[in-house]
């Protein structure tokens, strides 16, 4: 089988759609699967037995210069696609790239499964471009619809797609490396770097340092914990457009950058309690790393969150569609920052609670949707039916 992975991320960006890619990549790889990946990043560090790297031409994010988005299929792709064709399509992100490759995909009568990583309908609003969600609305829904397939990372995000009209979605979960993650990282050493004491709350968020991740809140709250407790400390792993402003409201905040690997899991494991107010997630990576690191987390009742964590036995659950959610977010993280033996125990059940959570299971089932598609493939006939069928698109693409 040959597959085409159309990307504008993967590694060693650091963020969760990368993270999810390299763990389904390397897979199917596993299986045999000769992997195309097409993306417009530099790809340093993508280099895998019977995975060949397409750059394909784009230009950075606004606000984030280390992302890229692509413009389309590379030639040099596209010639080798004439002698060698993919078996199927993964295609990741709904950008210029990613709508060139589907309409190839359609043309030649090749499966796509999309994935929907992503909220961007719901990022804009942070961004000052709140005018163009419905445009944006209508758009991901055609797109998606065009597919074979969508997948998405939990039933409530599937829940909410299928009411905004979108077909054929399915639930393809997410995994924690919990041989990684575990509170056995946990080290005294980076925990005095860092300047803070064994007995110092230390509160910890992993993630961008971004508008769309609601880092009001996280300050809010550790504003109310620190009034309580006055020497807790606060870590934030990551980068993004917000670190001035973080910087402004909290300034001894210990803000240390992208961590990768056993770095990541030393810092995770070295906070006390996680915070994670962001209420734009498809899902949220980090929930299931810190709950395997041993760390309470206090977050809203979607993606990740609300299948991960049993509220009051793990972490805190804080209802999205209350409206007294932010007052309820900042209450529940101060009554557990003050209750060391809560945070102690929550924290062994969360490790607990993530083990058996790894990414084989995840991997193996995308493999197993790769091959249903295949199963599926229309013959020549069928395939003459669908580039007629998709012909508007293609004019347009």
């Amino acid at each position: 089988m040959r597959l085409a992975l159309v990307t504008e991320t993967f590694v060693p960006d650091v963020n969760g759609v990368a993270l999810t890619l390299d763990h389904l990549s390397r897979g199917v790889l596993r299986h045999g699967v000769q992997v195309d990946l097409v993306c417009p990043g530099h790809g340093a560090g993508v280099a895998a037995e019977r995975l060949q790297y397409w750059q394909a031409a784009g230009h950075s994010l606004p606000g984030y210069p280390q992302l890229r988005f692509g413009w389309r299929l590379p030639e040099r792709v596209l010639q080798q696609w004439q002698l060698t064709p993919p078996d199927a399509f993964y295609i990741a992100t709904e950008g210029p790239l990613g709508w060139h490759a589907l309409s190839y995909a359609r043309r030649h009568g090749i499966p796509v499964i999309s994935g929907y990583h992503t909220n961007f309908e719901q990022y804009l609003q942070h961004y000052r471009l709140g005018w163009l969600k419905g445009l944006a609305r209508r758009y991901l829904r055609w797109f998606h619809n065009a597919s074979n397939l969508t997948l998405t990372p939990c039933r409530q995000q599937q829940q909410l797609l299928q009411a905004e009209g979108y077909q054929r979605v399915q639930v393809l979960g997410r995994g924690v490396d919990t041989r990684l993650f575990s509170p056995t990282r946990r080290c005294n050493d980076l925990r005095e770097q860092l300047g803070v004491r064994p007995e110092q709350l230390l509160v910890g968020y992993v993630g961008r340092v971004a508008a769309e991740k609601n880092l009001p809140l996280l300050l809010q709250a550790f504003a109310a914990i620190r009034a309580q407790r006055s020497d807790a400390r606060l870590l934030l792993v990551g980068d993004g457009p917000w670190m001035l402003e973080v910087r402004k409201a909290c300034p001894d905040v210990l803000l240390v950058g992208n961590q990768r690997g056993e770095s990541l899991a030393r810092h995770y494991a070295c906070m006390d309690l996680f915070l994670f107010p962001s209420l734009t997630e498809t899902w949220g990576n980090v929930v299931g790393e810190a709950l395997a690191s041993g760390l309470p987390v206090v977050a809203f009742d979607r993606a990740a969150a609300s299948e991960l964590i049993r509220d009051q036995e793990n972490g805190c659950l804080i209802p999205c569609q209350s409206t007294q959610r932010d007052i309820l977010f900042v209450a529940r993280s101060v009554a557990l920052a003050v209750n060391d033996q809560q945070l102690l125990a929550m924290g062994h059940r969360a490790t607990q609670g993530m083990q058996g959570q790894g990414w084989e299971q995840i991997s193996e089932s995308f493999y197993r949707l790769l091959q249903t598609s295949l199963n599926k493939a229309p013959g020549h006939e069928s395939k003459t039916q669908s580039v007629r069928r998709f012909s508007r698109l293609d004019r347009k693409a």
